[in-house]
């Protein structure tokens, strides 16, 4: 009879075998960049191991969400969750599912979250689904007129997201999921947003709002906007007609905005792009540790947070 695999911590050894591991169990491939940026990776990993090597992965790591009410959560984040194809069918998932919950208990977590497109691998350990209406998808055209005159153009890279950080913070006071950023989770929204383009509006070297970017294939991404509640009026117009000057040069026919539905900035998004309506996302599920999560309101989840 075949041995189980074994469950532990990894160790750094096991970096080479986690990353051929992750590049056949995702698809696309998985890189380990953003991985790579949490110092503390290996503590907070864990693995399977059988006689021929590593055969699943789990990493979860500690993150500060906002809830209802104006409330904080510790939130054990779960992700990279992989299992090599000739150890399927084992429960090997469910095995690692509950390694990284002790581990959250440990830690004193208020509860688990997770996003997948696969939930009833996670029913079992608990796992119960949410929806949020992240992004607005549809069809996209360069307003009439734009004048981003006043905007600051530059790219995502290491470093970069100092100048933006009170303007985010700001921006999602009273948003149900959006984290409270460490500086580890600022270092991993960097790899995650790479080489995108930015949009600052700015006076006396502060950053009052901004946007984050990309145009290719016709299509258009605005992957992060973030402008105070009690900003200017002309911030998220002024934001808005930078990145429509930047999509009608690159042809952008088609769009996804990633958004807090909040009425404010639906309503500035409705002129911006008419033709784009809710999505829904269904991908998110989360699990009590502690306590059950408080997500009653608008609910948001920036790209940049993915884990």
């Amino acid at each position: 009879m075949t041995a189980e695999p074994t469950i532990r911590t990894a160790v750094p050894g096991d970096a080479a075998a986690l990353a051929a591991l992750w590049a056949h169990a995702f698809t696309p491939p998985l890189a380990p960049d953003q991985w790579e940026a949490d110092p503390d990776r290996f503590a907070h990993t864990i693995v399977a191991e059988d006689a021929s090597g590593l055969v699943g992965s789990i990493h979860g790591r500690a993150k500060r969400l906002r809830e209802e009410a104006g409330g904080l959560a510790q939130v054990h984040a779960i992700g990279s969750v992989a299992v090599a194809d000739r150890a399927r069918g084992q429960g090997l998932a469910r095995r690692l599912v509950s390694a990284t919950l002790s581990s959250a208990r440990r830690s004193g977590a208020d509860w688990a979250l997770l996003f997948t497109g696969t939930p009833g691998v996670y029913r079992s350990s608990g796992f119960e689904l949410f929806a949020m209406e992240r992004v607005l998808a549809g069809p996209w055209q360069a307003p009439a007129s734009t004048d981003g005159a006043e905007v600051r153009r530059g790219t995502v890279g290491p470093g970069s997201s100092a100048r933006w950080q009170r303007a985010y913070e700001d921006s999602r006071e009273g948003v149900v999921l959006a984290p409270v950023r460490s500086e580890g989770d600022w270092i991993m929204a960097e790899v995650r947003l790479a080489g995108l383009r930015t949009y600052t509006v700015e006076r006396d070297g502060s950053v009052l709002g901004y946007a984050i970017a990309d145009a290719r294939g016709g299509r258009g991404e605005l992957v992060e906007f973030a402008v105070p509640s009690d900003a200017q009026d002309r911030i998220r117009p002024a934001l808005l007609a930078a990145v429509a000057e930047d999509w009608r040069a690159a042809g952008v026919d088609r769009c996804e905005i990633a958004v807090p539905a909040r009425p404010a900035d639906l309503a500035i998004m409705r002129d911006f792009a008419p033709g784009a309506v809710p999505a829904p996302d269904t991908t998110g599920m989360t699990r009590a540790v502690r306590r059950a999560p408080r997500l009653t309101g608008v609910r948001h989840f920036g790209a940049g947070d993915y884990f």
